[in-house]
């Protein structure tokens, strides 16, 4: 019985000292990310958004190429880490060609089942223009980030 009531003092200090963390600690980490990096990530890892997919192998990949070495985690951990390693505009220009590549891969499989089933056309068109756009995105961001990767 002694046992218990020991057991139960344990448990309720633990509790106290648990809701006094709660009530007064900060448990919320909030990263402040630049701008470009919330929008690839938000962009890149929708493909309802980006018309192709991004499997934690192709984030990978992509970070191999641009001589990153990223651990398998949450795909958008992954891609921000990627994305976090750059430091120069030659990186992102590096990482961003890298990228593309990857798209380019992916539309050239679209391309092949388009031809090969040419009913699927309607479904794989719209993902070739949300890719193509999703492009014209990373060099924009390119472009906007020549001045901020210059002052640095």
């Amino acid at each position: 019985m002694e046992d218990i009531k020991n057991l139960r003092e344990e448990f309720d200090k633990l509790r106290k000292q648990n809701l006094e963390c709660e009530e007064g600690c900060d448990t919320e980490f909030e990263e402040d990310f630049p701008d470009y990096i919330v929008e690839i990530t938000t962009k890149m890892l929708s493909p309802t958004r980006c018309g192709v997919y991004f499997s934690k192998k192709d984030i990978r990949a992509i970070g191999l190429e641009c001589g990153e070495k990223i651990a398998p985690k949450q795909r958008q951990r992954m891609l921000t880490d990627v994305l976090k390693s750059v430091f120069t505009l030659e990186e992102m220009q590096k990482l961003f060609t890298s990228i593309q590549n990857h798209i380019d891969i992916k539309l050239s499989y679209y391309d092949e089942l388009s031809q090969a089933f040419p009913s699927s056309e309607q479904f794989f068109k719209p993902r070739n223009e949300k890719a193509l756009k999703f492009k014209k995105t990373l060099d924009r961001i390119l472009e906007d980030n020549k001045e901020a990767f210059s002052q640095r």
